[in-house]
């Protein structure tokens, strides 16, 4: 899993935002999250470790420990569903 810390998801924030891939929760912290350039599908997961953010892709860029405009969109869908847990908690 790939630490995710603002220095490391800047560039892969305005991808993001530029190309707005269509996410799908599939589980808690996991999301599918569609290509904006092909018909790929790829699945994300997060995870919290001693207070630090982590995730993965399926991805070619991720598994060369980079982080992608996948794990950007899946982690934006993660921190709201978290959000909301919170506020019916």
């Amino acid at each position: 899993m790939i630490r995710l810390t603002t220095e490391n998801t800047t560039k892969a924030i305005e991808r993001c935002k530029t190309l707005r891939p269509k996410v799908k929760f599939v589980k808690d912290r996991m999301f599918a999250v569609h290509s904006a350039n092909n018909s790929n599908v790829y699945h994300v997961k997060f995870d919290v470790r001693g207070g630090e953010k982590f995730g993965v892709c399926e991805c070619r860029a991720s598994e060369k420990g980079l982080v992608c405009y996948h794990l950007v969109a899946g982690a934006t869908v993660n921190i709201y569903r978290q959000g909301l847990k919170r506020q019916t908690a």
